[in-house]
């Protein structure tokens, strides 16, 4: 890693989204009490964000409904990606 500089580094994450992120599973109740929250089951659409990160900040995203594969990574690496990068060349 020493060959390289901070401004050479991207770092590349995924997220998810949908109806249910902010359900919790776990709670807090009196001693002795069953923690409960009544929530209603909701089957919505889920999105997926992939974004890429360098030292200067956010270098390229993508947003997809549904969850992201290996090929949908692939391609936000190959037409997303490395074109943005190509320009800073």
């Amino acid at each position: 890693m020493s060959q390289y500089t901070p401004l050479q580094l991207v770092f590349s994450d995924e997220s998810a989204y949908d109806r249910r992120t902010l359900s919790r599973r776990y709670g807090w109740s009196f001693k002795g009490r069953r923690a409960r929250k009544p929530v209603f089951f909701i089957r919505g659409k889920r999105f997926t964000i992939e974004g890429a990160l360098c030292l200067n900040g956010l270098l390229a995203y993508a947003i997809q409904e549904g969850p992201m594969n290996s090929n949908d990574y692939h391609n936000f690496i190959e037409h997303i990606l490395v074109i943005i990068l190509n320009c800073y060349l």
